[in-house]
């Protein structure tokens, strides 16, 4: 994955902006041919040649600051099209992941990834992009202009464009490794801060003012001494083509001075010449700083998957089983040669200890834990571990809400109807809740609904997975935060729910529970 999909994708929008600066260019080149002639005149003490050639630069210098403005605006347009296109991208390729990897991860490297990173793809490719094509008008029409007032002139161009064009390549490497360490610095110090400023408020109670300041400071270094390191290694580089540049650009003056004493070229043709010369290696020098700039942009696009790749879903009609299921984290063993079997539609409960892998047997049947032994059986067929099944809800005491209207929350951008959505209220025993607040459910839960109590968050989550279409229901002591008067209610309407397979997790389940299962497994 590379810019060039984004320009091919955009390629108006980019094509504008390299038109606007090709007619830029020109009006520049222009006016240094113009002035030319009006320093001819001047020699030649012709007021009228000289105010005529004066005029003419000035009309043309007011076209080339008018398009100049007009190319600012289509370029910052375009770029705004580019990074919308690589954000939705990154969207897709962390929802196309595997949930498995999606819960493993550090959610800071995904909001640097949208954040930081575009950041970077906007300063170290797009804007160099662009200047670099803008610098290629300017080298070519010096080049044409050079070739009008003398070949050799433009021979010597030649040249130095071939000297400068193959310069890039011998720092080529080490750009790009550049890139790739500010890149894992930055995502290293993202998760250094996200932990340090979620824990805030215990720092800020247990008055721990400066081991926060001591964590800050070295996330900050981080994060700082990797940009360091790319800046100053890239001035340096810099500098050494410069000097190269300005080493060219002494030898393109002491050439138009040789041809002027030769009767080659006129003296007024001196002063502009090198100019038009100065545009090819300043011109030149510019596009290999851009070049190399886009080279450190790569490690940002290789985040970028491809999202044509088409998931694997699947789906069960009679049973899923756990067969010889064994799991050990961090060289714990949690769990050793577990077998269930889960029947369509019907109800199961998990008991235990804490610690005891019930939770552990509800993620790997959801796929949030791949690396087990053993096989997940649909239907009597293992299941391979990054495929997923979308027919599946899962509700967790850790329950997330999108800070947005509870409406949104149980919807998720998908149409229902308003029985559908009383059917779940009703299920999940929401409606008493709904009643008391004034905008019902249009009601702001506040960021990670933190407006609402957790026993309304449980509510949610169980009213959205059934409004889903979830056929299959894994609850993970997701009704825990609930009164004992609603959470009877939403257990009965799900146990009681004959087109509903559940999986409930407990530490402990009373007898009048118990019977109302098909099973209960005790591990």
């Amino acid at each position: 994955m590379n810019y060039k999909k984004y320009i091919l994708k955009n390629k108006w929008a980019f094509l504008s902006v390299v038109f606007l600066q090709i007619i830029m260019w020109g009006c520049q080149v222009l006016v240094q041919l113009f002035a030319i002639n009006a320093f001819d005149g001047a020699i030649k003490l012709n007021f009228n040649l000289f105010l005529k050639w004066t005029v003419i630069s000035f009309i043309t210098w007011g076209i080339y600051f008018l398009i100049c403005s007009f190319e600012a605006y289509k370029r910052a347009d375009a770029i705004r099209i580019f990074n919308n296109d690589v954000r939705n991208d990154i969207y897709l390729s962390v929802y196309n992941d595997t949930i498995s990897n999606i819960y493993k991860s550090d959610k800071s490297d995904y909001i640097s990834y949208v954040t930081h990173n575009i950041n970077e793809i906007t300063r170290l490719c797009w804007e160099p992009l662009f200047n670099m094509l803008g610098r290629i008008a300017q080298i070519l029409w010096s080049i044409i202009a050079l070739i009008y007032i003398d070949i050799y002139l433009f021979i010597f161009a030649i040249i130095t464009t071939l000297i400068m064009w193959y310069m890039p390549k011998i720092f080529e490497d080490k750009f790009e490794k550049l890139g790739e360490e500010n890149l894992k610095a930055q995502s290293i110090a993202m998760g250094k801060f996200k932990d340090l400023l979620y824990g805030i408020s215990i720092l800020k109670i247990l008055n721990r003012k400066n081991w926060y300041v001591s964590k800050g400071a070295k996330a900050s270094n981080i994060s700082e001494d990797a940009k360091f390191r790319q800046n100053y290694i890239v001035e340096i580089l810099e500098c050494i083509m410069g000097y190269i540049s300005v080493f060219l650009q002494v030898l393109s003056e002491v050439l138009v001075v040789v041809l002027a004493v030769y009767g080659r070229i006129g003296v007024a043709v001196i002063a502009g010449a090198a100019n038009l010369i100065g545009g090819v290696s300043n011109g030149l020098n510019n596009f290999v700083n851009a070049k190399n700039s886009i080279m450190q942009s790569r490690s940002y696009f290789e985040i970028i998957k491809d999202n044509n790749i088409k998931e694997r879903e699947l789906s069960f009609k009679d049973k899923i089983e756990l067969k010889n299921i064994s799991y050990s984290y961090d060289e714990k063993e949690i769990l050793n040669n577990i077998n269930m079997e889960f029947k369509k539609n019907h109800k199961y409960a998990i008991v235990g200890k804490s610690g005891s892998g019930k939770s552990t047997i509800l993620k790997i049947i959801m796929g949030i834990i791949d690396d087990y032994e053993g096989d997940v059986l649909y239907d009597g067929v293992a299941k391979e571990k990054d495929a997923i099944d979308y027919n599946i809800g899962y509700v967790s005491q850790d329950i997330y809400l999108f800070n947005d209207t509870i409406r949104e929350n149980l919807t998720l951008g998908k149409s229902f109807s308003n029985n559908e959505i009383k059917d779940a209220l009703k299920k999940s025993s929401l409606q008493n809740f709904l009643e008391f607040q004034a905008n019902g459910l249009d009601t702001i839960v506040g960021d990670d609904g933190k407006s609402i109590s957790g026993g309304e968050k449980q509510r949610i989550a169980v009213a959205r997975s059934l409004l889903q279409g979830c056929d299959m229901l894994l609850i993970d002591e997701g009704t825990s935060a609930l009164d004992k008067e609603n959470r009877e209610i939403i257990e009965n309407t799900l146990l009681n729910d004959k087109n509903l397979t559940l999986i409930m997790v407990s530490h402990h389940l009373n007898d009048d529970m118990i019977i109302k299962f098909d099973k209960v497994y005790e591990i």
